[in-house]
């Protein structure tokens, strides 16, 4: 199954004003997310916890949004709409 991700022109701005370094490491976690697919609501098994894979990948509570770290500083935060992931800053 496919996980396609949007990526406003706006977020693309903002990202770019960025240092190098988190840039990439941003790119290193959308991969991770495409690879991971779509937030479980079923807790994962035991050795495949996103925060294992390095994604710290979470639902913000009382939302619709998911956020994912990029650093200990920096996280990205989108939402899920039926397969698509809209990615929002």
């Amino acid at each position: 199954m496919a996980t396609k991700i949007v990526i406003p022109d706006t977020m693309i701005k903002r990202l770019n004003e960025l240092p190098k370094e988190i840039r990439l490491k941003f790119w290193e976690q959308v991969e991770k997310l495409i690879k991971v697919g779509p937030p479980s609501p079923s807790p994962l098994p035991a050795g495949e916890r996103d925060e294992e894979r390095g994604l710290r990948n979470e639902k913000l509570e009382g939302t619709n949004q998911w956020a994912f770290s990029i650093t200990m500083n920096y996280r990205a935060t989108y939402v899920r709409v039926n397969r698509v992931s809209l990615l929002q800053g």
